[in-house]
């Protein structure tokens, strides 16, 4: 019993999609259910709820919603440290629907717009009951690389030269390194 959402959004906070790392050897990504979305979320999760309360045994305790009061979930997946069975991660794709290659998925930074495809299930174990949210697949709509650049479709390089044109300043090939004047402070900070 699970029911299933998809939306466009953007990712957010910590993003870590490409391989396990950290202490718990998970990758993450938050992101955040529009209003409408959220709205219909919060009518299933009540039924969802009262399926799961029916298979609870004992005094039952509701768990606390996967997302915070502004919509925003995180979504955490992989092999894990072995305290806890591991999650499977979801299928990113491009817009064309062709899978993502791992060199792009580790570049993948906060600000990525996607369409997600979740899952709310509903959970009973023992007297806790709740639901979570599982994100099956990601659609990278437009991309925000960890270097700083952002693709949003089909501009080549040159089209986007050709759009601003020759100036003067920075060139990639010959840079022409100056130093920087910094305005003297009046504030004195003495520690």
């Amino acid at each position: 019993m699970a029911n299933r959402y998809t939306f466009a959004t953007e990712l957010s906070g910590f993003v870590s999609v490409g391989e396990d790392s950290g202490k718990y050897n998970t990758r993450t990504f938050a992101y955040t259910i529009p209003a409408k979305q959220l709205e219909q979320i919060e009518v299933d999760r009540e039924e969802l709820l009262e399926w799961a309360k029916s298979k609870a045994s004992g005094r039952v305790q509701v768990a606390m919603t996967p997302w915070d009061d502004k919509g925003v979930c995180k979504y955490t997946y992989g092999e894990g440290d072995g305290s806890r069975k591991p999650r499977p991660e979801p299928v990113f794709v491009d817009t064309s629907g062709d899978p993502i290659d791992k060199a792009t998925l580790l570049g993948i930074r906060k600000g990525t717009k996607v369409n997600l495809i979740v899952d709310q299930r509903p959970y009973a174990v023992g007297p806790n009951v709740g639901t979570s949210m599982k994100v099956v697949g990601v659609q990278v709509v437009e991309l925000v690389s960890g270097n700083g650049t952002v693709d949003s479709g089909d501009m080549s390089v040159e089209d986007v030269a050709a759009m601003f044109g020759n100036v003067e300043g920075f060139k990639a090939d010959s840079p022409a390194v100056r130093p920087v004047a910094v305005a003297a402070s009046e504030d004195s900070y003495d520690f």
